[in-house]
């Protein structure tokens, strides 16, 4: 297994919504409008760095709400 191309304590925060400057906005995309994400997004990032981010990211959006749903169900 490799270590990944982001750190781990990076992949925590994106995951804690603490985002690095240079990812904040694509970051921000995933979680809330995802289909809005073009190229430009990504321009001059490392394709492994944009992977290991924005899978952070969404796994992370995904469960919580996945948590919202369960509490609102009951």
């Amino acid at each position: 297994m490799t270590p990944g191309a982001l750190p781990e304590e990076v992949r925590q925060a994106i995951v804690q919504r603490d985002d690095p400057a240079e990812l904040a906005v694509l970051l921000d995309k995933v979680r809330r409008h995802a289909y809005r994400i073009v190229d430009g997004d990504v321009a001059g990032l490392d394709t492994d760095v944009v992977l290991e981010a924005v899978l952070a990211a969404s796994l992370a959006e995904g469960d919580e709400r996945r948590r919202v749903a369960l509490q609102a169900i009951g």
